[in-house]
């Protein structure tokens, strides 16, 4: 796999919510980088309307599979 393409897949916490995402999902938005569920939300507060798009639709990763990748990222610097 690329290495442009492992980092978009790469799993991060949000610093807003603390809840995982992949990289290449997260959003800018006010000068934050916000993960989807916050970027829906924050959006709609800003524009007092309802988000419509679909583009923030889609499979969210689990924080199990935040700590495995986090696991094998202390396997690999052994």
């Amino acid at each position: 796999m690329a290495k442009q393409t492992e980092r978009k897949e790469e799993i991060v916490i949000c610093k807003e919510c603390k809840k995982p995402e992949y990289w290449g999902k997260m959003r800018w938005l006010e000068g934050r980088c916000l993960c989807r569920r916050c970027y829906w939300a924050r959006w709609e507060h800003l524009n007092q309307r309802e988000y419509k798009w679909d583009d923030l639709d889609g499979p969210r990763p689990t924080l199990e599979e935040y700590k495995e990748q986090e696991a094998k990222k202390c396997e690999n610097t052994n």
